[in-house]
């Protein structure tokens, strides 16, 4: 009963963190520094607890962060409001595998639910999207700049999309690979297909023929099914009359999914392979100026100024090479001491020095770049002979900085000067140049043709408002990559969670029976707790307007919702609140597992003896 004590404490700390009208908290570290936010995670992630039930609460909202970046507060709340139910049922003596069992089924149909009441998103369309992200940032401190946050927001993530089109492109020299991976991704394409459309109520009905890294199980299921069923018929056939099926099968299943393909674009963009934000979006915070500066810039920029005053500071369609080398002189591995006894000698020893450094600018210089970047130093002597080649060079860079500026310039990262090639040299960037912004000077590579690496440059008035814009930034960013993956949408306000309330409740009493209906039955009344919530934080009548809520949804209008704002019930058609279905999905898949996970726990034996006096 502690546990549960412990999760409902930790719950209560971040509800009124929930929704438009959230409260902020101010945090304040053990350093003296403040931190005033809304988010549940940067909460938690402050707060210190002695007790392990309440830890493990906390981990719950990192786990959320790192995996869809939104729905962190609801979680938490979810989670503390299903230990609360379970409760009642431990006092009246039932088994905790009981209720875990009863939470489970809840779990399984929860998500087929879920399922059913997603719509597709078509990825292509810049309003819908922007739609999407308003609805996540709505809540936070940033709502107020909201246009200008979900643009900045979407084309980072639309600039650092890798998608099959650009992976096929790098693999254009690789013809032979690509046809050995195209017939299965075909195959697999069409499967995925054939399985959405048995099945037109759920939302893998919606998927394009493209989507080979689906996140709906239901298609990936069949999928395997399928494969399956192929294997087992063909391994009694005659191997030559199995291959010649294979084959047949393939080239059907590719035109299954061409024509697929030409009837369905209700998710074209399904065929997202990797969205890095936190590798290849940068977001840098430079104090002063207004928020309506900010701005996403089509290349990367760099804290970072030229390494000496003579070297251009403005270049257009620059030459980049990029190094991982110092360009000083090499000393050696080992303490070494030598007696010199001739001043030749001395003489001679400086100039070899001298004549390594000019034989790597010499070999810099062979592939002509005009701009010389390394993560190492760069020494006086090097920085001569570079002057004379009329090359430009930035030192000391980080190694996540060059591996963006590698992206966006199509450089590669090059380990020695030695083996410099005309290959590795980045011809993608459109201009360098270097700019003052307050009292620091920033390197900008921008006007990239492909940039695959994007800046995302903030201005604000103070540190505490950039730091806040910048966590809200990454929630904005998570969503829209979720929604690229996964192009399916729930309705939000609550309006989700009153939809598994009111359906489990009905399933509850005809589909369940024995005593696992009380908790099957514990879980949709615990799904409340989330409208209920939004109510009670905008100011409104918890019991009326639930009662109502209940009412519009037992009709089967699963899109009313909650108004934050007001605190009443509006249809999310209208009121336009939508949020992805893998957040949804992650939400309740972790709040029912965490609770599960505490139940298990029937008693908490310390490791560390207490010290006698």
């Amino acid at each position: 009963m502690s546990n549960i004590a412990a999760g409902k404490t930790v719950a209560d700390v971040v509800r009124t963190c929930l929704g438009p009208r959230a409260m902020l908290k101010m945090l304040l570290d053990p350093m003296g520094g403040i931190t005033l936010t809304n988010d549940g995670f940067a909460i938690l992630r402050e707060c210190e607890v002695a007790h392990p039930a309440a830890k493990s609460m906390i981990e719950l909202s990192r786990t959320q962060d790192d995996e869809v970046g939104d729905g962190t507060t609801s979680v938490i709340i979810l989670a503390g409001e299903m230990l609360a139910i379970s409760a009642p049922f431990l006092e009246r003596k039932i088994h905790p595998v009981v209720i875990l069992r009863g939470f489970q089924k809840a779990l399984d149909d929860a998500q087929t639910i879920l399922r059913s009441i997603a719509v597709p998103v078509d990825t292509n369309d810049r309003d819908q999207m922007l739609g999407l992200i308003k609805s996540a940032i709505g809540t936070k401190f940033v709502s107020r700049w909201n246009d200008l946050m979900c643009n900045l927001a979407l084309s980072a993530v639309q600039t650092v999309a890798f998608r099959t089109a650009d992976i096929e492109a790098a693999k254009a020299d690789d013809s032979s690979k690509m046809d050995v991976d195209s017939v299965p991704a075909a195959a697999n394409a069409a499967v995925n297909t054939a399985g959405a459309s048995g099945a037109p109520s759920a939302p893998a009905a919606a998927m394009g023929g493209t989507d080979k890294q689906a996140t709906a199980p239901a298609a990936t299921n069949t999928a395997s099914a399928a494969t399956m069923s192929v294997a087992t018929s063909s391994t009694g056939a005659d191997a030559g009359a199995s291959t010649a099926a294979s084959e047949k099968a393939a080239a059907a299943a590719a035109t299954a999914a061409v024509t697929a393909e030409d009837k369905k674009s209700a998710a074209p963009e399904a065929d997202v392979r990797e969205v890095d934000i936190k590798r290849f979006v940068r977001i840098e915070k430079v104090p002063g100026g207004e928020i309506e500066e900010s701005r996403v810039l089509d290349g990367v920029m760099i804290n970072k100024d030229v390494v000496h005053p003579k070297m251009s500071r403005r270049i257009e369609n620059p030459r980049i090479v990029l190094l991982d080398c110092p360009l000083e002189y090499k000393k050696g591995e080992s303490q070494t001491n030598i007696e010199v006894t001739r001043e030749s000698d001395w003489a001679r020893i400086l100039e070899i020095e001298e004549e390594q450094i000019k034989h790597m600018c010499e070999k810099i210089a062979a592939v002509k770049p005009d701009i010389i970047i390394t993560e190492k130093g760069v020494s006086d002597l090097a920085q001569h002979f570079l002057i004379k080649n009329n090359i430009t060079a930035l030192r000391r860079m980080r190694k996540t900085d060059n591996n963006r500026i590698a992206r966006a310039t199509g450089a590669k990262i090059v380990s020695s000067p030695d083996e410099l090639k005309e290959k590795d040299v980045g011809t993608g960037c459109g201009l360098f140049s270097v700019e003052k912004i307050g009292d620091e000077y920033f390197s900008f590579f921008t006007k990239c043709a492909n940039p695959k690496a994007c800046t995302i440059l903030l201005r604000g008035p103070g540190k505490d408002t950039l730091n806040e814009i910048d966590r809200n930034l990454q929630d904005a960013m998570c969503v829209a990559r979720n929604v690229l993956f996964s192009p399916f949408l729930c309705p939000g306000g609550g309006a989700t969670e009153m939809a598994l309330s009111v359906q489990l409740a009905q399933r509850a009493k005809s589909d369940i029976d024995g005593v696992e209906q009380w908790p099957y039955a514990g879980v949709a009344e615990a799904m409340e707790v989330i409208p209920r919530t939004l109510i009670q934080n905008g100011g409104g009548n918890a019991i009326r307007t639930l009662t109502e809520l209940r009412a519009k949804h037992a009709a089967g209008l699963t899109t009313w919702g909650v108004d934050g704002e007001k605190g009443v019930p509006v249809d999310m058609n209208d009121y336009g609140v939508w949020e992805p279905l893998a957040v949804k999905l992650q939400t309740i898949k972790t709040a029912i597992d965490s609770a599960s996970l505490l139940l298990r726990v029937d008693d908490i034996v310390s490791g560390t003896a207490k010290r006698s006096e």
